[in-house]
């Protein structure tokens, strides 16, 4: 394995400090659709005793989540839940846990890097939710950046590139008409049909990696044109995936039925199940919030018409209060994802239908804070699909979401 210099070191870690706010850009580009850089540099302007609410919040968080941590590192034996435990609790600055916050960080990474297996993956042994699983640990990994992980995060970008459909597909080759290519699925078998919510897991995951593939720390030029071919590949998946038409002269515009939002695949729409709807694929929160972020991520401009499409879809259907198109269902989920999209949108505000400007950061603090339980945890009291009857998986996402909320000033 390469051995990072001292330079790449810091270089990893200051990257990786501003990352884990919400606020930052990994080095080294990602796609070449755009031209204008994400600057997240959010003025933040909460009222300052919101501010002191919320760190005293983040703290009874992760007080619940040391409780809950086992003698083997994990949180629930389960590499995915652990590396989102270890996330939310590496980005709070809760100072009573001090020295004991990061052991159990530390016991965490530990327990991770246990469940990695020969084709990069990390995961449990039955390979339940692998992709999933695999992204959110490289994710957790690469924002902990130690330089002894590197080729652990490196061969687990090329399992998550692996599962990609397209025509290069070592096991599923994909022809570019086919409505699933640029996707990633669930994959516990080998590539399987793509849909939204594990795509975009993977491609924060290659996103917040993506100083792996780059000088310095690059092994070679290769890697780098890999992760672009992918995520030119995701943008024609998120492309199928939004509700969006395109006119022959290759214009995108929004239509009576194409309301410039998000579903979960190319044929399949949780929230058409949820109603029954079986004449339209309708759009809902968590997956165009999802969609949103990945094209931010890929560097697609905010003038770009799919991206506007997105982000108008998010202003006339701003709530916190319930997932859109879903109700209670995944609220969490909506939450986290809603707090990462925003902060990659880069405003710290959001114009709503009616002409309103809300401050999103601050209206996300005090739903969180009303969301809290007595010990310190979150859980979907309405719903528990989508695993949201999990208190520490709930804890994770709520923490992740405050902690993006505050920005730096959760770290002041």
């Amino acid at each position: 394995m390469m051995k990072p210099t001292m330079r790449s070191r810091r270089a990893v870690k200051a990257l990786c400090l501003v990352l884990s706010m919400g606020l930052g850009v990994p080095a080294g580009k990602l796609h070449a659709a755009g031209t204008t850089a994400v600057v997240l540099d959010p003025g933040n302007k909460i009222p300052a005793t919101l501010v002191l609410e919320a760190r005293a919040s983040i703290e009874r968080g992760i007080g619940f989540l040391m409780a809950r941590q086992a003698s083997d590192g994990s949180w629930l034996h389960t590499p995915a839940i652990t590396a989102l435990a270890i996330m939310a609790l590496h980005l709070g600055e809760a100072p009573k846990y001090g020295v004991s916050r990061e052991l159990a960080v530390e016991k965490g990474r530990r327990f991770v890097l246990a469940n990695v297996r020969k084709d990069g993956a990390i995961c449990s042994k039955d390979r339940s939710y692998v992709s999933y699983s695999t992204s959110i640990c490289l994710t957790s990994l690469a924002i902990l950046a130690n330089p002894a992980d590197i080729e652990v995060m490196r061969r687990a970008r090329a399992f998550l590139i692996d599962m990609q459909l397209s025509e290069d597909n070592p096991q599923h080759p994909t022809s570019k008409d086919n409505p699933f290519y640029g996707g990633i699925g669930y994959g516990s078998a080998g590539p399987t049909r793509p849909d939204l919510s594990n795509t975009q897991w993977a491609l924060e995951a290659l996103y917040v990696s993506d100083y792996v593939a780059r000088e310095p720390l690059a092994k070679s030029e290769e890697e780098g044109r890999r992760a672009d071919l992918a995520w030119d590949r995701a943008i024609r998946f998120l492309e199928t995936v939004q509700n969006l038409k395109k006119t022959a002269s290759g214009t995108w515009i929004i239509t009576p039925d194409k309301d410039g939002g998000f579903r979960y695949g190319p044929t399949s729409s949780k929230a058409s199940e949820k109603y029954d709807d079986d004449s339209s694929l309708r759009s809902y929160g968590s997956m165009t919030y999802a969609g949103l972020k990945s094209m931010i991520y890929a560097r697609l401009t905010k003038d770009d018409p799919r991206v506007r499409a997105a982000m108008d879809w998010c202003s006339r259907h701003y709530t916190l209060d319930e997932n859109p198109g879903m109700g209670p269902e995944g609220h969490f989920y909506y939450l986290h994802t809603f707090a990462k999209a925003c902060a990659a949108w880069g405003e710290d505000t959001i114009t709503t239908a009616d002409g309103k400007k809300r401050a999103w950061r601050t209206d996300l603090i005090r739903k969180l804070l009303n969301l809290q339980q007595g010990d310190g945890s979150w859980i979907n009291t309405a719903s528990g699909r989508w695993q949201e009857s999990i208190p520490d998986l709930v804890t994770c996402y709520a923490l992740l979401s405050l902690e993006t909320a505050l920005g730096k000033q959760a770290r002041k």
